[in-house]
């Protein structure tokens, strides 16, 4: 029987890590996406470990629904576009939110649409998806932005993806 010591807090060892790593470069994908095929857990006990692996907090679909989107800072079609959100707490603290702790150009990204303090958040891909398609069939974000502003927003797109492709 292959049980995990009491003291381990995560069952995301380094030769797990190493596995999907592996897989990521062999089938071109990310290793978050590999991580989430080798899990046996649920979804929600992947985000726990990695959250704790990654010094990151957690978060739920019901923490999700609870925050108010920042849309001024990272409007809608972008955050769906790079799977990742900027929330406000009741408080008003910006919580910057994605479900890949393993990229880091990602996080830097986002921290940038924060322009200020923000507090990094980590959810399971698949509440991030539902989040996406429950915002998705708002019109909210359609009906602020003027052509100019979508204009900008492809603009701003282009930039960080051309950014992205210069550092590698």
């Amino acid at each position: 029987m292959n049980q995990q010591p009491p003291n381990k807090p995560c069952a995301i060892d380094q030769s797990h890590l190493r596995r999907a790593r592996n897989l990521a470069r062999q089938n071109g994908r990310s290793v978050i996406a590999e991580l989430e095929d080798l899990n046996n857990d649920s979804p929600a006990v992947l985000v726990q470990q990695l959250a704790l692996l990654f010094g990151m907090t957690p978060l739920d679909a019901a923490g999700l629904a609870q925050m108010v989107p920042a849309y001024d800072l990272l409007p809608l079609p972008l955050a769906t576009q790079w799977r990742c959100l900027l929330l406000r707490e009741d408080g008003g603290a910006l919580i910057g939110v994605l479900a890949d702790p393993f990229d880091p150009d990602m996080q830097l990204w986002l921290n940038c649409q924060a322009r200020g303090t923000m507090l990094m958040r980590l959810v399971s891909s698949v509440d991030l998806e539902n989040y996406f398609s429950m915002q998705a069939g708002s019109d909210v974000f359609l009906s602020t932005r003027q052509p100019d502003q979508i204009n900008a927003l492809v603009l701003e797109v282009a930039s960080a993806v051309l950014r992205k492709a210069m550092r590698r």
